[in-house]
């Protein structure tokens, strides 16, 4: 997959997630904290709408990231990418499944995973 689009794509998936924490933090809170009510959710939904904050500077970096063109240094950009999508994924997968007892969210670990994959594949397809 050439560097522009992987990268496009890296950016999309945390797009996608800014958006909902942005617009929704409530489903979020809820889903993963079914009677959180009062001062809890409110901390809840503030810690969402820090997190959209964050995930627009990642969107940011890697949108602009798009531009570079030796190939070394897109395929360090692509490690990183991978490397940080892969941890990401098992973050959420330790965090909400087995060791805390709570259902796990299916499409970001989809998600988060699938371009960890994809950029490892992509920098292998780069010369």
């Amino acid at each position: 997959m050439p560097y522009k689009i992987m990268m496009s794509i890296a950016a999309i998936v945390p797009l996608i997630f800014l958006i909902a924490f942005a617009v929704v933090p409530q489903f979020f809170i809820l889903q993963a904290y079914p009677g959180a009510e009062g001062l809890g959710l409110e901390i809840g939904v503030t810690q969402r709408y820090i997190m959209a904050g964050m995930l627009f500077i990642v969107v940011c970096l890697l949108f602009q990231s798009r531009k570079v063109e030796k190939v070394d240094n897109q395929k360090e950009m692509l490690l990183g990418v991978a490397i940080g999508f892969a941890v990401m994924c098992a973050v959420i997968i330790l965090m909400e499944g087995p060791l805390r007892g709570l259902p796990l969210p299916v499409p970001p670990v989809i998600a988060t995973g699938a371009i960890a994959i994809l950029s490892f594949w992509s920098r292998t397809k780069l010369s």
